[in-house]
């Protein structure tokens, strides 16, 4: 099987990754804001308990689909000398973003199991784990900035990508760093931020896969060689 159509899949799990999260993410409703009060949050586990282990098991099939797509950008990446340490550092970060975005959904997942189980929110600090879960998703941005700013000076030094995505793509690991600071801070501000820029990063992944399913332009067939006339 050639590279065109193992590109061709990692586009297609980039999509499947895509539909999955959002999915996952939106199916239980507006999340609280991390400054609200420990009735609001362990409301929300109360009232959504069904969504938020349906979303948990949607992220994990996404994350799956995600390495897919992401073996498919290190492959790319690494056909130029140029990026091939481009391409380690991507897909480092890449790894360490989704194994933190699934631990946090796992945190979530646990609260509601929880909550299940035993009628009620006695046996946990519906809050802290709250809490916990987006500092753990907090840190995965800084992967998930390491991922699409290599990709980006990727595009600027190679063309592997166009010139404007390779920009777009630094401000937005920058602002997958401003989201970061969700780590030290329940200011809701930088929860919504956060939120906005990895919306943005959604479409930012879908381009990525326009790009490798689009089939490799054919080389030029080399000119005849043109035959004197005979006189």
């Amino acid at each position: 099987m050639n590279d065109a159509r193992w590109e061709q899949y990692g586009a297609a799990a980039g999509l499947i990754f895509v539909i999955l999260v959002v999915v996952g993410a939106l199916i239980g409703g507006a999340p609280p804001s991390p400054d609200d009060s420990v009735r609001k949050i362990a409301q929300y586990y109360t009232d959504h308990t069904g969504a938020i282990k349906a979303g948990a098991f949607l992220t994990g099939l996404g994350s799956a689909a995600f390495l897919w797509f992401l073996g498919s950008i290190w492959a790319t990446l690494r056909r130029s000398e140029d990026t091939r340490r481009l391409a380690t550092i991507a897909t480092a970060g890449g790894v360490v973003g989704v194994v933190t975005a699934v631990t946090g959904f796992a945190l979530n997942a646990a609260v509601a199991l929880a909550i299940g189980t035993r009628g009620g929110t006695a046996s946990v600090n519906p809050k802290f784990i709250y809490l916990l879960s987006g500092v753990i998703g907090g840190m995965g941005n800084f992967g998930i900035a390491v991922f699409v700013a290599a990709v980006g000076v990727a595009a600027l030094r190679t063309g592997v990508f166009p010139a404007a995505l390779g920009w777009a793509s630094l401000v937005i690991a920058l602002g997958w760093v401003v989201g970061g600071f969700l780590v030290a801070s329940t200011a809701s501000a930088f929860f919504a931020i956060g939120f906005i820029v990895f919306l943005v990063w959604l479409v930012w992944v879908l381009v990525l896969c326009f790009f490798l399913y689009r089939p490799p332009a054919e080389p030029a067939a080399p000119a005849a060689p043109s035959t004197a006339s005979a006189t």
